[in-house]
Formats: structure tokens, C-alpha cells, sequence
């Protein structure tokens, strides 16, 4: 999925007419109040992404909606709900999806906490529908408040894996306990015992200016591996850079654009197919209320 630069050379009465005929569309209002993420839209080479963010009236984030429709008419639908039982703390995820005309899934994860409303461990049930569906569990390990590392765990019936480890992530912090590096250890078991291991690192970078955002919104869920309350930067992240090679994953680079509001307002990413040197680069734009 590349961008296709073109030089197009337009006669200049044409160049004209379009240049008034573009100036005469309004661009698309971004935000007045800049306060909650309420839409993100993608922009792929084969197709375009809606996402619609829903919260509750204490502006928690309970449910978000992604459409993405293809150039060849194929249309992704997934649909996230978060629910909580009291407070901020989230309790349960339920994912239903559709990818073109197969038949829509359903995921459920469950989260569990200590006593003192530490983040324990997780399950995701990848086929809530199916009794005998694979099952995912992860465990986080703290030191202090912060998570240090979490492990993966995944049981499937009819295959090899049988609560086995598939993956690792090991977590630094820098001196303002900003996540600087994920360590991501991927365990590959297609070709049976023993796995294959590959480790990749994710490296964030951050401006100097105050984090906006607290974990319990819509960005930061998908940046930093985490459950939502467990984890929130004190800056706002500019880069994420990938290292490493893997067979096993695509290869993402992140860069964040930020608004007069101090809020994400685009964000640039180059993605390396499995096995592949040419990158495909997308955009997502923010909206806020």
C-alpha cells in the first residue's frame, strides 16, 4: 500500500476553474472545544476508515465503531464496548466484527485486579460463540506502579497449544516515567515445537508538552499495549520507531501531529509488509466536539 506521487501538468484556464471549484468546498470542521475524540478517519491506498468514539456521561470511553470500506466494495465492520462495573475501572471488552461476507464474530475479554485495583491478569475469549474457541490470557508484572513486563498466554483445541507462552513485552520508562521502549518477544509455533522467537522493539519519543490524555480515552489504548487506567504519559508521544526484524508481523512507524489543543490532529504511518523493503503509507485525522 504505497501514496502515488503524480506530476500533472493542467492547460491554465483548466487549473483555474478547479482551483475555484476546490476553494468553494468548506474543509471539514475538526473540532470547536477539542475536548473528547469523537471520530478518526484513515486514509489507506485500497480504502478508507471511519471510527466513531462513544462516552459516558463522565466522558469515559464505552464504545467505538470502525468502518472501512475497500475499493473493491468490500466492507469491514468492528464494533468495541467497554463496560465497567463502578468507578473508572473497566471490567469486560466485547468485540463484534464482520470482514466482507463472512459471518460476524465475537470476542470477549475479561479484566482481573488485585485487592488494591492493580491490573492482575486478563482473558479474551477469540471465539465467544464457540465453547471450543482458542483462548488468551496475559499477566502483567509491576515494579512500584509500573508495569514492567506482561506475558501472553494462548490455549487453542486441536492444536499444539495448550496454555502455551506466545508472547513476551518488557517495558522501560524514562526519568519522567514516559514508556521509552517495548521489547516484544513473539513465540511462532506454525512450525511446531519449539517455537520460532522473534523480538522486535518498539522506541517512543515525546515533545515537552503535558500529556492531555488519561488512559481512559480512546488514543493511548492502541500505543502503548496496556489496559487503559494502568498507564498514561506525562508527554505526548511524537514518534514510535520499530527495530528489528520478524517474520511474524508487519513493521509500523508512527509520527503524531498536535492541534492548538495539544491534542493528536494527525498521525503518519509507514507500514513494511511481512517479508517486504517497500513501505505503504497511511494518514489518520482526528475530530473532536
Amino acid at each position: 500500500m504505497k501514496y502515488a506521487y503524480y506530476i500533472i501538468l493542467f492547460i491554465f484556464p483548466l487549473f483555474i476553474n478547479c482551483k475555484k471549484k476546490q476553494d468553494a468546498i468548506p474543509p471539514e470542521i475538526k473540532g470547536v472545544n477539542f475536548d473528547l475524540l469523537l471520530k478518526t478517519v484513515d486514509i489507506y491506498p485500497d480504502s478508507k476508515s471511519v471510527t466513531t468514539y462513544t462516552y459516558n456521561n463522565s466522558k469515559q470511553l464505552i464504545q467505538e465503531k470502525s468502518v472501512r470500506n475497500f475499493t473493491d466494495g468490500t466492507i469491514w465492520t468492528v464494533t468495541n464496548n467497554w463496560y465497567r462495573s463502578s468507578g473508572e475501572r473497566i471490567d469486560s471488552m466485547k468485540s463484534e466484527f464482520t470482514y466482507g461476507n463472512d459471518p460476524t464474530g465475537l470476542q470477549k475479554q475479561y479484566y482481573y485486579y488485585t485487592p488494591s485495583g492493580t491490573l492482575a491478569y486478563a482473558i479474551l475469549y477469540r471465539n465467544a460463540n464457540n465453547p471450543f474457541g482458542s483462548v488468551d490470557s496475559c499477566i502483567f508484572i509491576y515494579s512500584g506502579d509500573l508495569i514492567v513486563k506482561r506475558m501472553d498466554y494462548t490455549s487453542a483445541n486441536s492444536t499444539i497449544l495448550d496454555h502455551e507462552l506466545t508472547h513476551e513485552m518488557f517495558y522501560e520508562y524514562d526519568s519522567s516515567k514516559n514508556i521509552s521502549s517495548i521489547i516484544f518477544v513473539n513465540y511462532d509455533f506454525s512450525g511446531g515445537f519449539p517455537p520460532k522467537k522473534d523480538t522486535v522493539t518498539l522506541s517512543y519519543s515525546y515533545d515537552t508538552q503535558k500529556n492531555p490524555y488519561y488512559q481512559t480515552e480512546a488514543f493511548y489504548a492502541y500505543f502503548v499495549n496496556l489496559a487503559f487506567e494502568n498507564y498514561s504519559s506525562k508527554n505526548n508521544i511524537i514518534k514510535i520507531l520499530y527495530r528489528g526484524n520478524t517474520s511474524s508481523n508487519d513493521r509500523d512507524e508512527f509520527s503524531f501531529q498536535y492541534n492548538a489543543g495539544n491534542k493528536p490532529d494527525r498521525a503518519l504511518v509507514t507500514s513494511y509488509g511481512i517479508g517486504s523493503n517497500q513501505p505503504a503509507i497511511w494518514t489518520t485525522d482526528y475530530y473532536y466536539d
